[in-house]
């Protein structure tokens, strides 16, 4: 679908926060203030009586030669136009319950249509129970499938875009789509849950990514960090600190790692590395490197790990190396390119603090190297990781940086490594409503470790950024920004920049009357 007719669909209007966004969702029969569902999804009725028409139509459908959505819309019109439906949304909406489900990926697809660029993730659990994660938000659907059967079907189909296959010899699964949504399979006897008819039903998850990537002064605009932050952060990455994004599950560590590589320098050749392909960095063609690991075949052999990238990117001359996340072997790997000669690389953590990320970290090395020294472990560490950035979700929807910490050479009582918080995101819950995230930024300490590398790669931070009573200017942040247009962004010149920057952002104000460095 063009970007234009997309926008034309949604319209978001932001009352404060997150919490209470509202998405009107607009077509010629209807205006709802809320996410839409479909009738035939709401009515039993309905239901059965689309899939009775999809039935029906298939019977008779003569394929002879490849078809394309175009040739299956017009001639379904003209077989639904025998049914006597008492509403024209209803004829539109079986029109699209037979395309999805002959074509595409049956009801996932109309929830991908209907959602949009705010949709987050779809949650399968068995047949009869669909939820969708939106806009941060976790919503019960409708939404379902009319059998096991036919859900086995589209995971068949979605599977089979990568070459992989699911069976009850290997019951789980992970692939991407077309579009580059990460899937998640699991059927049974893995999956244990039962269906409304009682049978062990499978499930699917499906991460979407946004098909525009989040510039960086959104994050500001959203308030997922302040001015200071933004400052702070985007000399780090100029001045070659090493990063460690820490967070839990949907807490935006990768769309926060997204935004801030599009200040790296554009002689500095990235790397990126992932288990499944999600990263796209905000930098030129020219300068990234993207490699992608494989899971091993159905005899358990020809498996590429992220370790073996790692090894091998180290001898691909890169500048920068990015994990997309780390969670085993391959940190030690990571830190030793850290350490010697890949300045400014980063990766993500699961953790839910920057003292805790520093201790998962601890953990992975031990387990690829129980024999390791605790003391040896901790200086590579210290010496390896400049800044650890802790993102939380709120229960509001809302993501925050809540806290960028640099390790200290220092040792905690009980052998931790001590962190120094620079920064932090206070909650103030004054409403006493738990699912508001309202709250303030705040310096807390003055860098000293951070500020002398940044220094020492040519880069002088402004430290009165650490005085809670220095009122940074937009001019100051902006100074930092102009060097940095998005239009140098791999693929998106042709994509015709302007219009897309004028046409991402669903508010009332346009994102370039905001940010005059984004003009052209």
């Amino acid at each position: 679908m063009a970007l234009k007719e997309k926008m034309k669909r949604f319209e978001v209007q932001d009352e404060g926060f997150v919490g209470v966004k509202k998405v009107k969702v607009e077509s010629s029969e209807h205006l709802c203030s809320e996410l839409c569902f479909p009738l035939l999804y709401k009515n039993d009725d309905y239901f059965k009586l689309a899939y009775k028409i999809y039935d029906e139509f298939l019977e008779k459908l003569n394929i002879q030669s490849k078809l394309t959505e175009k040739m299956v819309r017009e001639v379904v019109a003209k077989h639904i136009s025998l049914y006597n439906l008492p509403k024209l949304q209803l004829k539109a909406e079986i029109a699209d319950f037979v395309v999805d489900n002959l074509l595409y990926y049956g009801v996932l697809s109309t929830i991908m249509r209907l959602a949009g660029s705010d949709l987050n993730d779809i949650i399968v659990n068995t047949k009869d129970y669909i939820d969708v994660i939106y806009a941060g938000q976790t919503i019960v659907t409708p939404f379902r499938f009319r059998s096991e059967e036919e859900l086995r079907h589209i995971i068949n189909r979605m599977l089979s875009e990568s070459n992989r296959k699911i069976d009850e010899a290997h019951p789980i699964a992970s692939s991407k789509l077309l579009d580059g949504s990460r899937i998640e399979v699991q059927i049974p006897p893995v999956a244990a849950n039962v269906d409304r008819d009682g049978r062990a039903g499978s499930y699917v998850t499906i991460r979407k990514f946004r098909e525009i990537p989040l510039l960086f002064e959104t994050l500001v605009d959203s308030q997922m960090i302040d001015m200071k932050m933004a400052y702070f952060l985007v000399m780090a990455i100029k001045g070659k600190l090493n990063i460690v994004v820490s967070g839990g599950t949907s807490s935006g560590k990768t769309t926060f790692l997204n935004a801030i590589t599009r200040f790296i320098d554009e002689g500095d050749q990235l790397l990126t590395i992932e288990d499944t392909k999600e990263m796209k960095p905000q930098l030129p063609c020219h300068s990234i490197r993207s490699f992608e690991a494989r899971p091993a075949n159905e005899e358990g052999a020809g498996a590429i790990t992220i370790d073996m990238l790692l090894k091998t990117a180290l001898r691909s001359s890169p500048r920068r190396i990015v994990v997309g996340e780390c969670r085993g072997v391959e940190i030690v790997t990571m830190l030793n390119a850290m350490n010697t000669g890949h300045p400014g690389s980063m990766t993500t953590i699961h953790a839910d603090d920057t003292k805790e990320a520093i201790v998962r970290i601890e953990n992975m090395f031990l387990e690829a190297r129980p024999s390791a020294n605790m003391s040896f472990v901790r200086s590579q560490i210290v010496s390896a990781v400049d800044l650890v950035v802790q993102l939380v979700r709120f229960p509001d929807g809302r993501r925050r940086v809540v806290k960028i910490s640099e390790p200290e050479k220092r040792m905690e009582e009980g052998g931790v490594i001590s962190m120094l918080d620079l920064f932090e995101f206070n909650r103030t819950n004054a409403s006493n409503n738990p699912m508001d995230s309202s709250g303030k930024f705040r310096a807390v300490s003055a860098s000293s470790r951070a500020a002398a590398k940044m220094l020492q790669n040519g880069f002088v931070l402004d430290k009165r950024i650490f005085d809670n009573d220095f009122v940074i200017t937009k001019d100051m942040l902006l100074e930092e920004l102009k060097e940095f247009h998005p239009e140098r962004m791999c693929g998106w010149r042709v994509n015709y920049m302007s219009e897309i920057i004028q046409n991402s952002y669903l508010d009332a104000k346009s994102i370039v009357d905001r940010w005059p460095n984004l003009q052209r």
